[in-house]
């Protein structure tokens, strides 16, 4: 079988490597030089914030690319500010860091104080322009919200429609939609229960139902 020529060179090019990498003869690769970072790459913010990220980080230049810390990481990737981060070696000396930003996912009231949730489960500190963020009442517990908004956000409800979640001691919740729609749902909620859900407000039989409650297994009622 023979090698293409394309696949022949990274084939000996990548082994030359590999051999002079493990080579007790060569050079120790914690103390050289040429595998300090020299420049340094952030991303996924404004340009402002990178630069202050970039500051606040500049003691990974110098560092050797091979021998980064992951707990280092660890620290960046659990700021409340993000949601995911993408780390990319380029050989010999660059280190490029792109933050993927946590976005709002919707207004928690407690005793009417606001706190923005983000999709990665953190509270925000971020001022909201433009409101179109579902309100929670009734609950702090933020496994609880993030559980039920994820399911809604997969679901075939329309989430920029809904205008408030209501929680319950008793582990089941109101949709109050922006329409002035009710819908109320069972302790025993599920995806399916929710697209069932979505599917009535587009039956030509509730479309002038104010409230449809679905809490009784196997019951409708609607108020008009």
């Amino acid at each position: 079988m023979h090698l293409k020529i394309g696949r022949k060179f990274n084939f000996f090019f990548y082994s030359a490597i590999l051999i002079i990498l493990t080579s007790i003869n060569n050079y120790n690769l914690r103390d050289n030089n040429i595998f300090r970072i020299e420049v340094l790459e952030i991303s996924g913010f404004s340009e402002k914030k990178n630069e202050i990220i970039k500051d606040d980080i500049k003691d990974l230049l110098k560092k050797n690319i091979f021998f980064l810390e992951k707990d280092y990481f660890l620290k960046l990737i659990n700021r409340n500010d993000t949601k995911k981060l993408n780390i990319k070696k380029i050989y010999p000396n660059k280190l490029m860091i792109d933050f993927i930003p946590a976005k709002p996912l919707c207004i928690i009231l407690i005793n009417n104080n606001k706190i923005i949730l983000g999709d990665n489960k953190k509270k925000l500190n971020i001022d909201i322009t433009e409101n179109n963020l579902p309100i929670i009442l009734g609950s702090s517990n933020i496994d609880e919200i993030f559980e039920v908004l994820n399911l809604l956000k997969t679901s075939k409800m329309e989430y920029s429609k809904i205008y408030s979640v209501e929680f319950f001691k008793s582990g089941r919740f109101d949709i109050n939609l922006k329409n002035g729609v009710l819908l109320k749902f069972p302790f025993k909620y599920s995806l399916d229960i929710i697209n069932y859900a979505s599917n009535l407000l587009k039956n030509k039989n509730f479309i002038n139902s104010k409230i449809i409650d679905l809490r009784v297994e196997n019951k409708i009622i609607k108020y008009e």
